[in-house]
């Protein structure tokens, strides 16, 4: 802005800022029934979120998840997010080489391969429970905001 007063001109900075705004989630792409494998074998199903922070990509924090059992009242990985990643599959996750399963790093598109595991498995570790489950999906960004959770439904047979 510029003004002038007698003859004097004075100059002032119009802008401002409006801190920070908050990342959202723009659409969830999972599957809504997941057949489990035979026997002691592993399926990989992938997951994606595309969202949005408008101050940018770059301030995103996290991707997640966090799966709730509804059948038997009690939430997986130990109550722990499942986080998505926007690596383009460049990065190893598990030995000896699981990746995400993203396919472009930083287009704002997060994606993880749920691995379900066969009835026959007898590791604890490796066993996944049928029944409905609500997968809820946030963001964080660096500001320590959080989105607004978008809520999946999956049924595992």
């Amino acid at each position: 802005m510029l003004a002038y007063y007698d003859e004097v001109q004075v100059s002032e900075l119009d802008s401002f800022s409006i801190g920070n705004i908050i990342p959202r989630i723009i659409s969830v792409t999972a599957p809504d029934t997941i057949i489990r494998p035979e026997g002691s074998t592993v399926t990989l199903h992938p997951v994606y979120a595309e969202v949005f922070d408008a101050d940018g990509l770059e301030t995103i924090k996290w991707v997640g998840f966090t799966s709730f059992h509804v059948n038997g009242d009690s939430l997986m990985n130990r109550g722990n997010y499942i986080y998505l990643y926007d690596d383009g599959s460049e990065d190893i996750l598990y030995e000896p080489d699981f990746t995400s399963g993203d396919s472009i790093r930083g287009d704002g598109i997060y994606s993880f391969r749920i691995p379900v595991y066969g009835s026959g498995n007898t590791d604890p570790d490796f066993q996944t429970k049928t029944g409905s489950f609500h997968w809820e999906f946030i963001i964080q960004d660096n500001a320590n905001d959080y989105s607004t959770p978008i809520l999946h439904e999956v049924i595992i047979e």
